[in-house]
């Protein structure tokens, strides 16, 4: 990551959110928490935001992060001798307990280098209940140099205790100027990144998946057909048969539909129609991932999320 690469990245995380613009400044400044856990939805930068701030706690210019220097790039890299990072290895779901003690005893050891020492905990809510409290009183009580950063989307999976002893910074979702300015600096077509970040759910990573994902174009025009057009029991028949075989993509079709929906809200619509409508989807997904909880169907599901979506328009138009 260049110098520009690290500056530009740092200016749009400033721009997403003035909190984010004194927290870069703090760690530029050496002034860290001890313990700091990034926050928010998949795709909107935890990782990236995290790497920019164990560049500045061990970066070796006065211009912090540079994104250039050896230390810089080496902390990109996830090679840096005092840059300690625990995630999930290949083909695994969770963090097991052993990771967390191979932590605990290279913590245990002086750092190979002077200066900061940074702990990269990706993912921390799907760290196992054990591997969590294996890392408690590390995190609790860290040597006065070492800095820890935590990333998750699901903070209610972090153990209370570890959540009590961080500084927690949530991300927001990524506002489509933004991020449409972000996908062209990326080098896409103004109409193409116009499009993606529309889709994306405020998520630059999910517009960049999305773009060359065929399966996602297929759903997308599917959902569009079948629920997001859908205005008369007349066209239930089709609209369920048509779901039934997106069985395998049901948590993207929920999301898709929920996304659909707060854009119809941010689109402030002037028509009541259209607002009952964005809140019918909404309860709708709602209703739908309660029933996934409870195993219900994907069949099943999707009846219910159409019947309830036309009982609805029937009451709107009443």
């Amino acid at each position: 990551m260049s110098n520009q690469a690290t500056a530009l990245l740092a200016a749009y995380f400033e721009t997403l959110s003035p909190s984010l613009t004194a927290l870069i400044q703090l760690y530029s400044a050496h002034k860290a928490p001890h313990a700091l856990m990034l926050s928010g939805q998949f795709g909107v930068g935890k990782r990236t935001l995290a790497s920019i701030l164990a560049q500045a706690l061990l970066c070796e210019a006065e211009g912090k992060p540079c994104g250039i220097c050896k230390s810089c790039k080496r902390a990109v890299e996830q090679t840096h001798s005092n840059f300690l990072v625990v995630k999930t290895m290949d083909k695994q779901r969770s963090v097991k307990v052993e990771q967390a003690r191979a932590l605990q005893n290279s913590l245990s050891t002086y750092p190979f280098l002077t200066g900061p020492r940074v702990v990269l905990l990706e993912q921390i809510d799907v760290f196992t209940p054990q591997a969590q409290n294996a890392l408690l009183k590390s995190i609790e009580e860290p040597d006065a140099n070492t800095f820890f950063l935590l990333t998750c989307e699901n903070e209610q999976a972090v153990l209370t205790t570890i959540r009590s002893r961080c500084q927690i910074q949530r991300i927001p979702p990524w506002p489509t100027p933004l991020l449409e300015k972000l996908l062209i600096e990326k080098k896409l077509p103004g109409h193409e990144a116009r499009t993606l970040s529309v889709l994306s759910g405020g998520s630059p990573a999910n517009a960049l998946n999305m773009r060359n994902d065929q399966q996602f174009w297929d759903m997308k025009e599917l959902v569009d057909e079948a629920v997001l057009s859908l205005d008369s029991i007349s066209s239930f028949p089709h609209s369920s048969s048509s779901l039934k075989n997106l069985r395998d993509q049901s948590l993207m079709v929920l999301d898709y539909i929920e996304n659909a929906a707060m854009r119809l809200i941010d689109e402030k619509p002037t028509n009541d129609s259209a607002t009952f409508k964005a809140r019918s989807l909404l309860e709708g997904v709602l209703t739908a991932r309660k029933h996934q909880a409870s195993n219900l169907s994907w069949q099943a599901i999707c009846d219910y999320l159409l019947l309830q979506i036309l009982e609805d328009q029937t009451l709107c138009q009443m």
